[in-house]
């Protein structure tokens, strides 16, 4: 079962870094898609996911070594708990995003929406996450090293440092996009009020496709990230609660290496391959090289990367 659990992270791991990689590649090399905010947020976030991915493999090389010596435990433990700080890392960075679409919606965007979404404040969010990581590794090491077990990442240090943190940044998630979906609704019905010209009702009706489609992927982000984060806060919170050990290892080690990395493994699927633009790059990227230039002057139509 252990063996069959490993291989199926492997593979998803594997499968993570592929797409995060093409994304990663098509984002920096289209000067038209780095101008657009959404999409450098997007890309911050497949580095933070390809890191959560790298160091999933590097897990999965101490564990299959199995060392005994209290060096391998010292590294395995630390790198399960940098594992933990990558996955709040990047959960921050799907809520910049929620942040960034809720500025989208302002006629004026808010200062203080584009400082939290800035550059150094991504670079801020995902040093203190590791921070709080390194913290936690200390504190959980005061009586010596312990053994590389799964268990040992359900503790009641990782409950209220991790678990309960990521829950709340979840819920502010789906608070944000809330927010997004309500505002866009509004900004609708104000229009419909109005008088508007044959044009106006044409370009009326092509927002209110746009809308429809974020609906979809919106509550297609807000699903993912319940099914990837409430399983082990839920199996944490139990553990705690009932302050039981009956809660097998091969439970924990399925919502740490399976439920765990579904978010970062459909990111790329819902914040980038879901863009039309971006999708038009990455053919032309991968299956005509040579045709780049005629591509971007023939789609360009607006400055604007609309979810499609």
């Amino acid at each position: 079962m252990w063996q069959s659990i490993k291989i199926a992270n492997f593979v998803i791991v594997t499968t993570m870094l592929l797409f995060h990689g093409c994304s990663i590649y098509v984002s920096t090399t289209s000067k038209e898609l780095k101008k657009n905010r959404f999409l450098v947020l997007s890309m911050y976030l497949s580095l933070s996911d390809s890191a959560l991915g790298l160091e999933f493999i590097y897990h999965n090389i101490l564990v299959f070594m199995n060392p005994q010596g209290v060096t391998f435990q010292y590294q395995c433990l630390l790198i399960q708990h940098l594992i933990g700080g990558t996955i709040m890392s990047s959960l921050i960075q799907t809520l910049l995003i929620c942040i960034e679409r809720l500025n989208a919606t302002f006629t004026t965007q808010k200062g203080i929406l584009v400082f939290v979404c800035s550059n150094k404040g991504v670079l801020l969010y995902f040093i203190l996450s590791h921070c709080i990581a390194l913290l936690r590794f200390g504190m959980a090491t005061i009586d010596g090293p312990v053994p590389c077990d799964p268990k040992n990442t359900t503790t009641t240090l990782c409950l209220f440092s991790h678990d309960i943190p990521c829950l709340c940044i979840v819920v502010a998630i789906i608070s944000c996009y809330g927010v997004v979906v309500y505002r866009m609704i509004r900004s609708q019905n104000v229009l419909q009020t109005s008088s508007m010209t044959e044009s106006q009702v044409a370009k009326k009706k092509a927002k209110a496709i746009r809308t429809r489609r974020n609906a979809v992927t919106l509550g297609l982000i807000i699903a993912v990230s319940l099914v990837a984060v409430l399983p082990r806060s839920m199996l944490v919170f139990y553990s705690y609660m009932w302050n039981t050990c009956a809660i097998t290892g091969t439970l924990t080690i399925i919502v740490n290496n399976i439920f765990l990395l579904l978010n970062p493994v459909v990111d790329p699927v819902i914040y980038v391959l879901r863009i039309k633009k971006y999708r038009q790059y990455l053919r032309c990227k991968c299956l005509k090289k040579n045709t780049v230039s005629d591509l971007t002057h023939s789609t360009a139509v607006s400055q604007n990367v609309y979810i499609d």
